[in-house]
């Protein structure tokens, strides 16, 4: 059966005590920025005792003012742009009055949309943007009203016989046709200089009452950024980049009407803030955007309204965005419009929030990390992987204040409310209410902690919020060394573990199969999540496993829409890392394999690559030892499976066990440890002592698994 004993692996409430008092001395010991808290306008001092030492806790109030009053007081962030660092960016501007030598300027219009048009991968390989030009084309813009103007780069090969890949062009696009304007030479498109110049370049030559700009490529929210340049090492542009850009731009004197991302991910109030002092409004996704990304047939509407604001063209943009995909797509929808003025409330409002979890969690000790962690851990998450690729760590922030609105009703309320004076339009196909802005909130990304949590201090945004980031990070991989998540068996023989049943965020039933001429040593073949004893007699205990072209695959869930659910598998595909995405739905039961998607860096691809016949695939599992000797914690490790080639179209498939497949029980923690229970095999009675990886257990017969779930249950509860 599977034992009920373990290891030490959890954090009792001595030792939570010893962390914050460590993690406060370790921020005295560093000087780290004073905290404030509005309470009726009155400085607080916070005075406890930890480790022997008095540690005074002042709170000095800064860069906030009151919107208004009343029990829904929203809070708004100003930020310093003087206090950012500016000074390690390069910043190569390209000429402007060279380039525009040929040029005369247009006739002032209702409207110029700028397109930075950054091909990437995504034109070379499958001719995106390609498309889009012609669905631009096929829109019938007028240059009656409007000026469209692209800048094309990026890439290395364009899909058609007019864009050249070797120097980044200017055109128009009016009436159907694609006018040359001018070759700005080859420039990096992930430095900032070459978009501040484009953006001047746009102003001057075609003057407007209202400009727009579009950026359009792939993205990777509030850390990475926006977009990579296949012919500068793909290059990309951070938000402090793009602050930058604009800073030095004419969008510095004159507010472009709105700012649109056409990738992924950039819906997040952290590019609100930036954005904020050089747009009135933001067009953008929160999650992942599909290949085709926005319907460009929406710049024909300008044709009879050419005067719509940046919130009714960008109700107009996300509209046409979902009609032409449909809310039962099995791809990721979402696009909102953000009032980039009432950003700074969103970002206040969290700040409050934060600083008031701080406060209970460090000061008052009256919530405990294991509440917050649990509480993060069931937060709407976007941009998420196979757990060998999932770091974004990009949150819904409206998702995130109702989590935490039973413990602070206040701070959460104001949060909410905040996020509907921003947000002025949002529509999505998740199964979870958005509410349009994302943020940063570190946890499946552990192991980039300190890349990511510097990213983001540098960003300058709410001190509050940044140093909560800080704080939670530090507790979240408090005793696990560099902060690589750990593994260890419940094995028999083992201390009473101290993991209670409130310890954990989710019980798996993964498949293992052992590893040839490695003893004790195991690949995890498949799993299922999410099991408890109601549904494993029905669902589970004769469970199928998924294979692709006869190779185990192991499905990790990343997202539920209204068409279906999505699913990772970590690959090899023809040598590139990525991850395969699997539809489960009513259309496609069995599974659909919608193609692979690749990471660079942290900026996520935008869609699918299709597979094709030939393509070399080798799957990855997650590997570990079990037996007597494995109860310490382990570091994962990813075994690369032996390539296939695929000969066709690649299917699911679902398959019995094989004879040496075992299970065991996965349980991972609110600080994302995980525990597996002793390998067992599912069903098979009185196998030889040979075959079994648990030498020192009883031989008799298995005790059927729903029995399993319920004494590990009162095991943990003990």
């Amino acid at each position: 059966m599977f034992s009920t004993f373990g290891i030490n692996i959890g954090i009792n409430k001595q030792n939570i005590d010893i962390l914050l008092s460590n993690l406060d001395n370790r921020k005295v010991g560093r000087n780290m920025r004073t905290r404030s808290t509005k309470k009726t306008g009155l400085i607080i001092v916070f005075i406890f005792l930890a480790c022997l030492s008095l540690i005074l806790w002042q709170r000095k109030e800064i860069g906030y003012d009151i919107i208004y009053q009343g029990p829904t007081d929203i809070t708004k962030f100003s930020r310093n742009i003087n206090e950012v660092d500016f000074s390690g960016l390069t910043f190569t501007p390209w000429d402007v009055e060279a380039v525009s030598a040929n040029l005369t300027p247009a006739e002032t219009k209702p409207y110029t949309i700028m397109l930075y048009m950054n091909g990437s991968d995504l034109e070379s390989e499958y001719g995106a943007a390609t498309n889009d030009l012609i669905e631009m084309l096929d829109s019938d813009v007028s240059k009656k009203n409007i000026n469209l103007i692209l800048f094309t780069g990026g890439t290395h090969r364009w899909q058609n016989s007019v864009v050249p890949e070797n120097t980044c062009m200017i055109w128009q696009i009016a009436d159907g046709k694609l006018y040359e304007l001018a070759d700005a030479g080859l420039r990096n498109m992930g430095d900032p200089g070459t978009l501040s110049s484009f953006i001047d370049f746009g102003m001057r030559n075609f003057p407007a009452e209202k400009y727009g700009l579009i950026l359009w490529d792939h993205g990777g929210g509030s850390i990475a950024g926006y977009g990579h340049d296949e012919k500068f090492n793909e290059d990309n542009l951070t938000l402090i980049d793009m602050n930058y850009a604009f800073l030095k731009s004419g969008a510095a004197n004159k507010k472009l009407e709105f700012l649109g991302f056409d990738s992924c991910l950039m819906a997040t109030v952290e590019m609100a803030v930036v954005a904020a002092d050089y747009a009135e409004y933001m067009v953008a996704a929160e999650d992942l955007e599909p290949g085709d990304g926005w319907d460009y047939g929406f710049l024909s509407e300008l044709n009879a309204n050419p005067g719509m604001d940046g919130a009714a063209l960008g109700k107009v943009i996300t509209d046409y965005f979902m009609s032409y995909y449909g809310r039962k797509s099995d791809e990721i929808l979402t696009l909102s419009v953000i009032d980039l003025a009432n950003s700074g409330q969103v970002m206040g409002a969290m700040g409050d929030l934060m600083d008031a979890c701080s406060d209970s969690l460090l000061a008052e000790r009256s919530v405990s990390f294991k509440t917050l962690a649990k509480k993060r851990s069931g937060t709407k998450t976007f941009g998420e992987g196979s757990p060998r690729d999932n770091q974004c760590d990009m949150v819904d922030i409206d998702d995130m204040a109702a989590k935490l609105s039973d413990l602070f009703p206040e701070e959460t309320g104001r949060l909410r409310a905040a996020i509907a004076n921003a947000v002025v339009y949002n529509r999505h196909n998740s199964n979870v209410s958005l509410g349009g802005l994302s943020s940063y909130y570190i946890y499946g990304g552990r192991d980039t902690a300190e890349y990511s949590l510097s990213t983001y201090s540098s960003l300058n945004m709410n001190s509050y919020y940044t140093d909560y980031l800080h704080d939670f990070s530090f507790l979240l991989s408090s005793g696990l060394g560099a902060g690589a998540t750990r593994s260890a068996t419940v094995g028999a023989g083992g201390s009473a573990s101290e993991l209670g049943e409130d310890d954990i965020i989710c019980t798996d039933l993964t498949a293992w199969r052992p590893v040839e001429g490695s003893p004790e040593v195991y690949i995890m073949t498949g799993i299922i999540e999410e099991v408890d004893e109601e549904t494993y007699e029905a669902e589970h205990k004769d469970a199928l496993w998924p294979q692709i072209e006869g190779n185990y695959v192991c499905l990790y869930k990343v997202a539920n829409t209204d068409g279906g659910t999505l699913y990772a598998v970590p690959v090899d595909r023809n040598g590139e890392r990525c991850d395969l995405i699997i539809s489960i739905s009513e259309e496609y039961p069995h599974g659909k394999i919608m193609g692979a998607r690749q990471e660079s860096g942290f900026i996520i691809q935008k869609g699918y690559d299709p597979l094709k016949e030939g393509d070399q695939i080798s799957v990855y599992y997650q590997e570990r030892s079990f037996g007597e000797e494995t109860e310490a914690p382990q570091d994962f490790k990813w075994y690369k499976g032996q390539a296939f080639t695929l000969k066709g179209e690649p299917v699911i498939s679902w398959v019995s066990p094989e004879p040496d497949m075992y299970q065991s029980l996965r349980l991972t923690d609110y600080q994302k440890n995980v525990i597996y229970t002793e390998l067992e095999y599912p069903g098979v009675q009185n196998k030889n002592a040979h075959d079994d990886p648990n030498q020192n257990r009883d031989k008799q017969g298995l005790v059927p698994k729903q029995h399993m779930l319920r004494s590990l249950r009162k095991s943990l509860a003990r």
